[in-house]
């Protein structure tokens, strides 16, 4: 009977743990059940918060970054900017304008280039090279969704190029210039003691603009940046003014003219360039974070219409009476003044790039830098012939070679670069 009950008691443990290992494999079962999604039911993926606030389109409005957008481009659809400008122009070359010689000095051989103790003043180097202000207007929108095409261009000018020289009160001041009908170096007095007093003042002037629209379509991306190839339309303006102005008073009667008579001589040279011309090259476009890169080379060709226009006159006051004016100056005679106009291929690069940070949800300021070449340029010191028959200096009429002469525009190739800054907007 002991043994039944153990074999009974025996079955019966087995049984209950048989048991429970099974209701255990059910519950495990069903609650995998229970887990399961419905057919049909969207799943809902894990959110990584972090990753959120810096990646995608509302990146900017989380934390202030411009980013990709998953497209071929970044987050923005359009911009706009204004620059404050600091660039320079290449100088253009003048000859002496302006010369001095010590007290003492012959008559004959006051400020005559090469006399002993002839000092230049003015001229026989480069002027108007400083860097000016100005200002640039630009902007861009993409043109589809996926932004593979977009428009953009630009517009800037310089302004403060004028320079003006006044000669010091010195005993003697001459404007130098080479004899037509010796082939010698000679003057034209300004200022000499018991003959003439006065000065001479050299001005000059400058205007430099230009404009341009572009298509971009790209050529390759990455996750924050891209190439595209540009290609447009360029049109750019020079002109520049050169004048040089005598206020004189005789003090005898040596230089054919009464003591006390005012004498005003002017010459001026003006240029005039437009140019109008295609380009092509590469952009490059970086956004990381707060910052972004923008960086082009464009290669142009095109068409620069070149003007000269030369006068000269000289007007006497005298002491009492009408004045007089008559035409030629110095450098400016019947022999060369008149308006020209010359037409000749040109050659136009540029170089640029632009660096931003976000100072705030789509607003950025930029620093950058730009280089640009144009051939083909006529400038005013360019159109001075020296060589001058003084048989034609007013009141004279000429006799001899027709100097000074224009032979056609002079022209010569210029430079300009500089820095700029200011504030970029994106939408």
């Amino acid at each position: 009977m002991r043994k039944h009950h153990g074999w009974l008691r025996h079955k019966l443990g087995r049984g209950f743990l048989l048991g429970g290992l099974a209701g255990l494999l059910l519950s495990g079962q069903a609650g995998a059940q229970e887990a399961a999604p419905a057919p049909g039911k969207a799943v809902p993926a894990e959110v990584d918060l972090i990753g959120a606030a810096s990646t995608g389109p509302q990146a900017d409005s989380v934390k202030g970054s411009w980013v990709d957008d998953g497209c071929c481009g970044p987050a923005w659809c359009g911009w706009v900017g204004v620059e404050a400008l600091g660039w320079a122009i290449s100088g253009q070359s003048v000859p002496p304008l302006v010369t001095r010689s010590p007290a003492g000095t012959p008559r004959n051989m006051a400020g005559v280039i090469g006399a002993p103790g002839t000092e230049v003043l003015y001229g026989d180097q480069a002027i108007n090279g400083n860097m000016q202000p100005g200002i640039r207007v630009y902007g861009g929108m993409f043109l589809d969704a996926e932004k593979l095409w977009a428009v953009e261009g630009s517009f800037y000018t310089l302004f403060g190029g004028d320079t003006n020289y006044l000669s010091p009160n010195d005993p003697v001041v001459s404007r130098p210039f080479v004899n037509g009908l010796t082939g010698l170096n000679d003057s034209q007095l300004v200022q000499y003691p018991n003959v003439l007093g006065g000065n001479v003042g050299v001005t000059g002037d400058q205007c430099f603009w230009g404009l341009d629209v572009n298509l971009r379509r790209n050529l390759c991306c990455v996750c924050d940046s891209r190439w595209d190839v540009i290609g447009g339309y360029r049109n750019m303006g020079l002109n520049e003014g050169l004048g040089i102005n005598e206020n004189l008073t005789t003090l005898d009667n040596s230089l054919g003219y009464p003591a006390n008579n005012n004498i005003l001589v002017n010459d001026s040279f003006n240029t005039k360039n437009v140019y109008n011309g295609a380009q092509i090259g590469l952009g490059y476009m970086m956004w990381r974070g707060k910052w972004m890169l923008d960086a082009r080379g464009l290669v142009g060709l095109g068409g620069t219409c070149s003007t000269v226009n030369i006068n000269g006159s000289t007007t006497v006051i005298p002491a009492s009476g009408a004045a007089s004016t008559l035409p030629g100056g110095l450098l400016a005679q019947g022999t060369n003044i008149g308006s020209y106009s010359s037409s000749q291929l040109s050659f136009v690069p540029e170089v640029g790039v632009r660096l931003g940070y976000q100072i705030a949800p789509r607003v950025a300021v930029t620093a950058g830098y730009t280089f640009m070449y144009w051939t083909g340029v006529a400038r005013p010191g360019e159109q001075i012939d020296t060589v001058v028959n003084p048989s034609q200096i007013p009141p004279g009429t000429l006799n001899g070679p027709a100097r000074p002469a224009f032979n056609g525009v002079n022209t010569s190739d210029i430079w300009i670069q500089g820095i700029s800054t200011g504030l970029e907007f994106r939408f």
